[in-house]
């Protein structure tokens, strides 16, 4: 019976590499009023619905699939509306999402942000901007 080692591996060891199989399928946030993310990640930040449904593992809680350009699920959006009283402290675990967009896009996500007064900040390259329930977006460009 082996025990684990308290000493950290030998830098010649090779590192596994999860990276090859593990993909990451989508973020889940929780959002107190549905339509209105779906405003924001729609129509501002551009992502497109693939369902809104019934959320099949939260019973009476409503959730949207939302996806990228090529269909590929980017996010989760599960209703929650008890988030909107005053004891419940923070919005869930997630510090930020990260996007990624070309450079055309991007600059594309600014002018629509900008024409509809929608606040960011843009630090070294990237747009800082917080959806419908504060959750902190960084969009960087390729």
């Amino acid at each position: 019976m082996s025990t684990p080692s308290s000493s950290p591996p030998s830098p010649r060891s090779r590192p596994v590499r999860a990276s090859a199989a593990l993909r990451l399928t989508h973020a889940a946030i929780m959002t107190a009023d549905l339509d209105r993310a779906l405003y924001f990640y729609v129509h501002i930040l551009g992502l497109s619905i693939r369902v809104r449904e019934e959320d099949p593992i939260r019973k009476g809680r409503m959730r949207a699939m939302l996806v990228d350009m090529e269909g590929l699920d980017v996010m989760e959006i599960i209703e929650m509306p008890e988030m909107m009283h005053p004891s419940i402290p923070g919005r869930g675990g997630i510090h930020h999402v990260g996007f990624c967009l070309p450079q055309r896009d991007w600059h594309a996500l600014r002018a629509r942000m900008d024409a509809a007064s929608y606040p960011y900040d843009e630090i070294e390259g990237r747009l800082f901007v917080r959806d419908a329930d504060q959750l902190i977006l960084e969009i960087e460009t390729t």
